[in-house]
Parts: structure tokens; C-alpha cells; sequence
């Protein structure tokens, strides 16, 4: 009993320490980068391709961009003018597509969002775009995921960029992304709790049936003409059924096989084809009446009605 407590604790033992390396491990990381996880800010210029001014496309940015730090990870939200205020039917997928950064020779794309829409304030003006510094306006966001440890070379050497700008230059456009000032790194801690209790509460819900409905429509007449003594005489009908709600119901119609039309005291033999159909949904169902020519040639000449009943029958669904 002594050697199975020991290796259980030895198992025991062997996973905390595992779990605490790991841990080590991620905080190393982020120390060598030297920032802690946590949410920060940090300000965002685009400049020209090759000259020391600021790109055409940087008037499109809020300069203030949102930094988190998790770890070995850290992900940049830019937010760019969507739809630019000057040309608001262009863009409709995003002001810019494809906005790559290049960092020690690998390409990094940032994914967009042009869903949520955040607003912010700007802080340039540009005339041609409609942008005015202090203006709120919608944005298009676009999270660039890059190593935290690359992210202190970005203030020191602007990194190349490229973007599809989707309105106003409809082209591909050649920049260099600069990162700065990064403040913050707040991550808040919870104390931990010195009691817990817990409590239930009871949950109740109803959920009302749907009213089940249903219509029968029956032909009220239906002519079968001068009957034919040489060939058998059939007439067809529809019978129309419209349903709701039935669920597992159904709605059941039925009709004798056969029947009689009258002239006086003299009597003619009809067939009813209907017999037994039953639907839960709107349908259509076909009959037909047939007078046989055999009892055409026997029968007194005149005038034959008649009346062919119908059964409508209702099963609940259970």
C-alpha cells in the first residue's frame, strides 16, 4: 500500500513541475522582449516608400493604435478611415485589402474586420478625403499578429509595408509602417477570493403548441354530361386539403367505393375511386366517379343525381 501511495505522489509531482516549467517559459518570453502581457497603446505612422514624409495613406489611420502582449505574441489594431467620408461608395469590402508588414524578411498580413466598425477620432485633416482632425468616423480594423520580441524594432526602423488601398487610388501602394510610444500594459489581477458560496436559482419556461389548422375542400357538383353506352364514363376531381401546425396529426378523408344516382324509381350504379387518403400538410387528392357503359345501355333514359359523402377525420399527434 506504502509503494502505490509513493508512486502516485511521484506521478503527482513530475505533473506540477511540468505545468510550472510552462509556465516559467512564457514569462521568460515576455521578459526577454521586455514587456510584460498586458494591453498597451502606441502610435501609428505610415510613411512614404522610400522618402522621409508621411504616405499619401497615412492620413486614412488613426494615429493611436491598440497593442496586446500575450506572451511570445503580441497583436497590433490599426483602424483606417471605412468608407472614407469623401468617396463613401467605394471600399464596400474594406478601405484597404491585403495590408502586409514585413519584419526580418517574413511577411506578416493583418486580418480585417468590416463588420464592427468602431469609432475614432482623427487626428489629421485631408481636405481631398473628407478627413478633419477631431472627427469621429467609422474605421475598418486591422490586426497585425506579430513575435513581441519585433515589436521594439518597429519604432527604431520603420518596416515595409505594402496595401491594396480600395478607394480614391485603387492600387497597390508601397509604405513603411512606423510603431511608437507604446504605453500601458495594464493586465489586472484578481485577489484571490477568501470565501465562496453558491446559490441556485430555479428557471422556469414555457413554450405555447402551435394552433393546429386544417380546411377540406370538396367539389359541390361535379357533371358527368350525356353518358356514353359504348365506353365506360369517368369523371375526375380534385379534393383540396390545407394544413398547420398538424405536427405528427394528420387529417384523414374517406369515401364509399360506390354509390347511386336517381331518375324517379330508377337507379344508376356509380364507382368511387377515392377510397382512404390522409395528409399532415397541404396536399391535393385525386378521385374519380365511373358509370360503366354496360349499365348505361340497361338503364331508363333521363336525368341521374346523385350525392357521393365524404368522411373527414382529425388524429392528434401525440
Amino acid at each position: 500500500m506504502n509503494k502505490t501511495f509513493k508512486r502516485m505522489l511521484s506521478t503527482a509531482m513530475a505533473l506540477v513541475m511540468a505545468v510550472g516549467f510552462g509556465t516559467m517559459g512564457a514569462s521568460a518570453a515576455s521578459e526577454k522582449a521586455g514587456h510584460a502581457d498586458g494591453e498597451y497603446t502606441a502610435k501609428v505612422t505610415m510613411l512614404h516608400e522610400s522618402k522621409e514624409q508621411n504616405s499619401m495613406c497615412n492620413v486614412l489611420f488613426d494615429h493611436d493604435a491598440d497593442v496586446t502582449i500575450n506572451g511570445e505574441t503580441a497583436q497590433i489594431r490599426l483602424y483606417a478611415a471605412y468608407p472614407v467620408p469623401s468617396f463613401p461608395d467605394q471600399g464596400k469590402d474594406g478601405t484597404l485589402k491585403n495590408f502586409t508588414v514585413t519584419l526580418d524578411g517574413k511577411q506578416y498580413i493583418a486580418e480585417s474586420d468590416i463588420t464592427t466598425k468602431p469609432v475614432r477620432t482623427m487626428d489629421e485633416t485631408n481636405p481631398a478625403f473628407g478627413v478633419k482632425a477631431g472627427e469621429s468616423i467609422s474605421t475598418q480594423v486591422l490586426t497585425l499578429t506579430i513575435p513581441t520580441d519585433k515589436l521594439d524594432s518597429l519604432s527604431g526602423t520603420p518596416a515595409p509595408s505594402t496595401a491594396f488601398v480600395n478607394a480614391v487610388m485603387m492600387s497597390n501602394v508601397k509604405l513603411r509602417f512606423k510603431l511608437t510610444d507604446l504605453k500601458g500594459g495594464s493586465n489586472p489581477v484578481e485577489p484571490p477570493a477568501t470565501e465562496t458560496t453558491e446559490k441556485s436559482m430555479q428557471i422556469t419556461a414555457d413554450i405555447s403548441a402551435p394552433q393546429a389548422t386544417y380546411t377540406v375542400t370538396i367539389p359541390e357538383t361535379v357533371t358527368m354530361g350525356t353518358l356514353s353506352a359504348e365506353t365506360n364514363n369517368v369523371a375526375a376531381y380534385k379534393v383540396e386539403v390545407t394544413a398547420e401546425n398538424l405536427g405528427k396529426g394528420y387529417v384523414q378523408v374517406s369515401a364509399p367505393a360506390s354509390g347511386a344516382l336517381k331518375n324517379g324509381e330508377h337507379e344508376l350504379a356509380f364507382a368511387n375511386s377515392f377510397g382512404t387518403q390522409k395528409t399532415s400538410v397541404t396536399a391535393s387528392f385525386n378521385g374519380e366517379f365511373t358509370v360503366t357503359a354496360a349499365d348505361v345501355q340497361s338503364a331508363t333514359a333521363g336525368n341521374y343525381t346523385g350525392a357521393a359523402n365524404f368522411t373527414i377525420r382529425y388524429f392528434a399527434g401525440k
